[in-house]
Order: structure tokens, then C-alpha cells, then sequence
């Protein structure tokens, strides 16, 4: 009997309004009963216009994150969009930022919760917001079952009740209470705008249950959309009618307005009710924030970005207790460093940051091709809609003041950090931002050109060997260079004439050794002495000149790879065009076996094309080897086996065989293997920035791997000139474009 295949399926439950629930629960809440009055305070009735600009903002990008949720509708909201768009260095950035912006509105709630007690009952304001804090931590610790079914419940009853407070105090509106418009100048409506945008905090958010939402390719667009626009709807009217009936000065003068106003028309009742609407507000607005606390650290521990103790689930609560017990935790403490409008403009300061990259990230994947991303909806209005979203984002964050900007700052600086010190060469994505720029995200399985002219440069006698029959090896043209470095006080003629005069024995030894090495392949050889102060400019240059398909070069001593900025190396890594091999350690003088690391990455192809020719040369196996987590999908496994075996039946020539690795640690799985071959050659995939030209993880193999490393890159240096030539290219075509529409006309 043949087997029964399983099939594994996600339920989707959610609707377009449970979904529509989930995302205007997120953004009304506590901000509708706390802001009003320090909105007013700030801009007087201008502050109907901030929140009206916030609001247009955040339909922008919910427009933005529609089409990216229906081309990526999978758990982890702006933190999957934006690592899958940008890497992984972006993603830390984003997962470290959203999550401390969701505490900070958490801890904004508990004020705002303990304001309103004081109506009941006068209590000490930070005792009640810490006391709260801690039973909602304590609660969501245990597990709270029905907490999603509620916060709906929640945020259906606050919208019927906002409806009507509006209904009734717009009767009572004065509209001479509404002039003037800007009492404390324009300036204050855009500054406002940013302070009020903690209000707008979770938007991004509501995209984490896309992959549980039925049809997403028609609720997600309607349902974030419609969250925007009657969020800011409500927002706006709120702001109108309490402008509108206590003027500038009577909304500015409480914490608690809506409240107020409230007692005003029906007197003690409606006080009390409106300050029971506004606890059960700030605290589901308080209690999401601890119940969501572990959606980042979750995604990120997924991608290898977070400790998996972060997220562990607690035997007997079955909760993530560690990611609770530390927002919780953070949510009380901030209470005692930061006053009700800091927190206001901290929160809303990293939620501009998320605005910004979600609307990049659809600039970004319109002109660029990402791998499995198909939008169902496309935003109707690009780039317009995008323009507009990062623009005025951009001109919002410089406003909300020195504390808010400089978080927003050392939190990208934190979350690059950390990418750095815990994520590089493990986190997912493996690609980067250029990478996607570049249209270079997908395995390479185009075969690259072959390789004819070798550049040499030589610098120590008892390295040229290795530099030599590498380059025999690999090329049909040797070019051994020998660079003089001149002194910069004088000429290079001078400093020509002064070589010439003392004969200099080292370069002797060079030239002789080139000319008595004995070219098994009959390979065209020539010799270059070149005059530079500076050796790196030379090596460039000269490659240029020859036309050089690849330079090779060699490092001998392992602690040359903790080379600094400056070295010959770094500036040849950063500026070459061409294809670079840097080898670590001497090569036998029978090489039988050669491993190759491969990920499917353009210089890992670059790799095992120069091993097919090593070993058509040598008579060489090659072994292929790619490294998964055993934690990677089954499906994706089989299709990387599949690659690997569609490889090896294209060399047909060679002995090449292929294994698939499930290691934790490509370093250790790659330096296990290598003690048993002649020669490794690894592709290196990293950034293209001074700090990693060449990869640690390619530099921690090659410094504690017993045999010989070869290491294949070829630079992309983003240079004045490519830049140049992207400003032109599209001058040009809004030159071509303008001059056709004036010719229609």
C-alpha cells in the first residue's frame, strides 16, 4: 500500500472585522482619553490639524503595509516585512525598536490609567500606574485565555461610546472656541503632529495575524485601511468637539478632558462614566502591550536575532514568561523616569522610525524582485502614497525635541550593534538590502564567465609559490606585479630613477622566480613593475589596466586577519572591480581533494567555478557542501538537495560529489570538514562596508583551519562613480519623459 502523504495547514479564522477589531484596537485607546489635553496645550485647536496629519500619515501607510501584507501574509508584522526587505541588520533595528516602542506605550496607558482613578478615589498617581503594572504582568504571566476576545469586546464599546460623547457635546460646540487656529504658530501643529503619534503605535502590528485572516487578498487591504481612516476620524471629531466646547485654554488645563466635559453636560454620572470608559481603555491598552510583548522577541529568535531563552514557554503556564517578565518589568520602571508627554514623544518617535521603513520597503520591492513576493493588492496611487508617508514622517522626528531623537538614534545604533555582536553570519535573512538591490536575494545559477587573466601582485619571496601555482591553475594569462612604493616627498620619476640606481635585490629575486617558475600549462606570463605611493592604488589601477579577471593575493600569518582599517587588503577589497581570491596557507604540492562551501550566493558560484578548473587542472575531486539549521523547513531542505545534486550532474569531467549539512554553527561544520581536503574555497557573502570587507565568519575559518583557505570575492564598492551613473540614469529618463508629455502637448 502506497504511503499517506500528510498535508499541514494554518486555520484562518479572522475576518475582515474581527480583523478590523484587531487593528483599531491597537491605535484607540488610551491616547483618545489622554492626548486631547496635552495636544491642546501644545498647538491650542491647531491640534485638530496634528491629528488629522498624523492620521493622513498613517492611512499612507497602511496603504504601504496592505500590499506588503498581501505579498508576505505570514506572522510578524513590520519586523518581517522590513528584515525580508532590508536584512537582518535593519530587522534587529526594527524588532529591538518596535518592541521598547510597545513598552513605552504601555507604560504611557498605566499613567494615563492612574490619572483617571483619581477621579473615583484620590490616590498616590505612580503607586496605582505600578501597582497595575505589576497585576497585569502577574495575570498575563499565568495566562490569560480570553484576554484576544476581550480587547475586541473593549474596543466595540469604546467606539459606540466615543460615537456618542462626540454626538452630544457637538451641540454644545461655540466655533469662536476654535479660533485662533495656530495661537502657538504653525511650527507647534507639526510638533504636536509627533507627539500624538504614539496614538497611531500598532497599525504595523495588526499584521502579525495576517497568515490566520480569511481571503487576505481582500481583508487585509480593507481592514487596515478602514482601522486608519475611522481611528483617525474618531481622533479628529474627539478633537473638535473638546476645542470646540472648552476653547484652547479649558482643554489644555487637564489631563483628563473628555471626562470633564462629560460632568459638565450631565453632570456626575456621565463623569463617572466616560472615567470608567477611559480605564477600561488605558488598561487594554496597558494589558496588549504585556500580551504582545513577546511578538518581536518570538520573529526575532526565529531569524537567530534573539536568545531562545527570551521566548521560552513556561512548562505549566505555557506562556512566554521570560519575554513577559521583562516587558512587565521595563513597562514599571519607566514609570519613574519619564513624565506622561516624554513617554508620548518616545513612543511616537520609534513608531515615525516604522512608518519610514515600511514605506521604503515598498519603494524598494516595486523596482525590485524579492523572491515569493506577489501582492494580491497593489497600492493604486505608488509612489505618491509612499512619498508622502516617509516625507512627512521624516519631517515630524526632528520636532518631537533633543530626548526623543537622540533615543531614535542610539536605538538604531543598539539594534546594529546587537545584529553585529549576537546575529551576523546566523540571523535570517541571509541576504542584505544591496542584495536586494542588486536582484542578487535568489541562488546564483547562472555559470560565470571563465577565468583568462590572473594579476599576482607579490610581496614576499617565500609567498610567491602558493600566488603562483594558483594562478597557473586558474588562468590562460599570469601577470606577476611587484608594486615600489615611493615616499609621498617625492616624485614617482624620482623615486623610478632611485630603483633603478640602487638595483634593488629583492625585486631581482622576484623577477627571477617568476621567469624559473616552471608553467605546467604553458600559460602566457608577464611581468609589471609599477612606481605608486601607494601600493593598493597601484594594485587597482594596474588590474585595471590588464583587464585582470581575478586577483590573487596571500595572507600567511592568521593574524594578519585582524587586519585594521587602511590595509593593503581593505582598500583593494573596497575599490576592485574585479574578482578577488585571497589564500591562507601553502598549498601541497599534489592537491587531491578540494571542498567547496557553497550557499548558492554569487561568489559562492565564483567559488566552485574556480574549483571546477582547479580540479580539471589537477585531477582533483570536489566535494560541494551546504550547511542548513535543522530547524529550516523540510521542503526547503529538499529543494537545496535537489540543487546540490543538479550541480555535481554538471561536472561530468571531475569526480564531484555533494552533502547537506544540518549544523547550528556554519564555522564549525565548515572547519570539521575542511581537515580532511587539500584546499577549501569559500564564497564570502558579507557586507560591502569597511567594517566586514571580508566576513568573519570567512575570517574565523581561515584562521583556524589546518589546511589551505581560499577565499572568492568580488567587491561591489558603492563609489561616487556608480552613484553618478544611477542620478544620471534617471535624469535621463525624466528628461526622455518630460520631452514626450511637452510633445503631446
Amino acid at each position: 500500500m502506497a504511503p499517506v502523504e500528510t498535508t499541514e495547514r494554518l486555520g484562518r479564522s479572522l475576518g475582515f472585522f474581527s480583523t478590523f477589531a484587531i487593528g483599531t484596537g491597537t491605535m484607540i485607546g488610551a491616547g483618545i482619553f489622554l492626548l486631547p489635553g496635552i495636544a491642546m496645550a501644545n498647538a491650542g485647536s491647531g491640534a485638530i490639524i496634528s491629528f488629522l496629519l498624523g492620521g493622513l500619515i498613517t492611512i499612507a501607510t497602511s496603504i504601504s503595509m496592505a500590499e506588503l501584507a498581501t505579498g508576505m501574509p505570514l506572522a510578524g508584522g513590520s519586523y518581517y516585512y522590513i528584515s525580508r526587505t532590508m536584512g537582518a541588520a535593519f530587522g534587529a533595528v526594527i524588532g529591538l525598536g518596535s518592541w521598547l516602542a510597545l513598552i513605552f506605550k504601555g507604560t504611557f496607558a498605566l499613567i494615563g490609567l492612574a490619572e483617571y482613578a483619581q477621579i473615583f478615589h484620590p490616590m498616590p498617581i505612580y503607586l496605582v500606574a505600578a501597582v497595575t503594572g505589576v497585576l497585569l504582568l502577574i495575570i498575563n504571566f499565568r495566562g490569560a485565555k480570553s484576554s484576544g476576545s476581550l480587547q475586541n469586546f473593549i474596543v466595540v464599546i469604546l467606539l459606540l461610546i466615543l460615537f456618542v460623547f462626540i454626538g452630544e457635546v457637538s451641540l454644545e460646540v461655540r466655533p469662536e472656541n476654535l479660533l485662533p487656529v495656530a495661537p502657538h504658530g504653525v511650527v507647534s501643529i507639526f510638533t504636536t503632529a509627533g507627539i500624538i503619534f504614539i496614538s497611531y503605535l500598532g497599525l504595523a502590528e495588526a499584521a502579525a495575524v495576517a497568515e490566520e485572516v480569511k481571503n487576505p487578498s481582500k481583508n487585509l487591504p480593507r481592514a487596515f485601511i478602514a482601522s486608519a481612516v475611522v481611528v483617525t476620524l474618531f481622533y479628529a471629531g474627539i478633537m473638535a468637539v473638546v476645542a470646540g466646547f472648552s476653547g484652547p485654554e479649558g482643554g489644555a488645563s487637564t489631563v483628563t478632558p473628555l471626562a470633564d466635559i462629560a460632568g459638565f453636560i450631565a453632570g456626575d454620572s456621565g463623569k463617572f462614566f466616560i472615567a470608567f470608559s477611559a480605564l477600561l481603555a488605558t488598561l487594554s491598552t496597558a494589558n496588549g502591550a504585556i500580551l504582545s510583548s513577546s511578538r518581536f522577541p518570538f520573529a526575532m529568535s526565529r531569524d537567530a536575532l534573539m536568545p531562545k531563552w527570551f521566548v521560552s514557554i513556561h512548562k505549566k503556564y505555557e506562556t512566554p514568561h521570560n519575554a513577559i517578565l521583562v516587558t512587565g518589568s521595563v513597562m514599571v520602571l519607566l514609570l519613574f523616569l519619564f513624565d506622561i508627554e516624554q513617554l508620548a514623544r518616545l513612543g511616537g518617535a520609534f513608531n515615525i522610525l516604522i512608518f519610514i521603513l515600511l514605506n521604503m520597503a515598498v519603494i524598494i520591492l516595486r523596482k525590485r524582485t524579492l523572491p515569493g513576493y506577489e501582492p494580491t493588492f497593489r497600492d493604486p496611487f505608488f509612489p505618491f502614497t509612499q512619498i508622502f508617508g516617509v516625507v512627512g514622517s521624516m519631517l515630524l522626528l526632528p520636532l518631537l525635541g533633543g530626548l526623543p531623537l537622540l533615543f531614535s538614534v542610539l536605538m538604531i545604533f543598539a539594534g546594529a550593534g546587537w545584529y553585529m555582536f549576537y546575529g551576523k553570519d546566523k540571523a535570517m535573512p541571509a541576504y542584505n538590502l544591496f542584495d536586494l538591490l542588486e536582484n542578487n536575494v535568489e541562488r546564483v545559477s547562472a555559470e560565470p564567465e571563465p577565468v583568462g587573466r590572473v594579476l599576482v601582485p607579490v610581496s614576499n619571496p617565500g609567498h610567491e609559490r602558493d600566488l603562483l601555482k594558483l594562478a597557473d591553475l586558474l588562468g590562460n594569462e599570469i601577470i606577476c606585479l611587484h608594486v615600489v612604493e615611493v615616499p609621498s616627498q617625492i616624485s614617482l620619476t624620482v623615486g623610478q630613477e632611485l630603483y633603478h640606481e640602487k638595483q634593488i635585490e629583492i625585486d631581482s629575486r622576484f623577477r627571477d622566480y617568476f621567469e624559473q617558475y616552471p608553467a605546467k600549462f604553458g600559460n602566457k606570463r608577464d611581468y609589471i613593475v609599477a612606481f605608486d605611493h601607494t601600493i593598493s592604488n597601484s594594485i587597482i589601477e594596474q588590474a585595471e589596466i590588464e583587464n585582470a579577471d581575478i586577483i590573487i593575493m596571500g595572507w600567511h600569518d592568521s593574524k594578519r586577519f585582524k587586519y585594521s582599517f587602511g590595509d593593503v587588503t581593505n582598500d583593494v577589497l573596497l575599490s576592485s572591480k574585479s574578482q578577488i581570491a585571497l589564500l591562507k596557507g601553502h598549498l601541497p604540492d599534489s592537491i587531491k581533494k578540494v571542498l567547496v562551501a557553497y550557499n548558492g550566493r554569487e561568489n559562492s558560484v565564483h567559488g566552485l567555478s574556480l574549483a571546477k578548473k582547479i580540479a580539471e587542472n589537477t585531477g582533483a575531486s570536489i566535494r560541494i557542501i551546504s550547511i542548513v539549521s535543522p530547524d529550516e523547513d523540510p521542503e526547503k531542505k529538499a529543494k537545496i538537495a535537489e540543487e546540490l545534486e543538479g550541480l555535481v550532474k554538471k561536472i561530468p569531467s571531475t569526480p564531484a560529489s555533494f552533502k547537506l549539512l544540518e549544523r547550528y554553527s556554519i564555522e564549525d561544520a565548515i572547519l570539521e570538514v575542511s581537515n580532511g581536503y587539500d584546499l577549501t574555497i569559500i564564497g564570502d557573502s558579507s557586507e560591502r562596508f569597511k567594517i566586514s570587507l571580508l566576513g568573519t565568519l570567512s575570517q574565523r575559518i581561515a584562521r583556524h583551519a589546518r589546511k589551505p583557505v581560499m577565499i572568492v570575492k568580488k567587491s561591489k564598492p558603492i563609489s561616487k562613480e556608480s552613484l553618478n551613473y544611477l542620478l544620471k540614469k534617471y535624469a535621463r529618463k525624466a528628461y526622455a519623459k518630460f520631452r514626450k508629455e511637452k510633445g503631446r502637448d
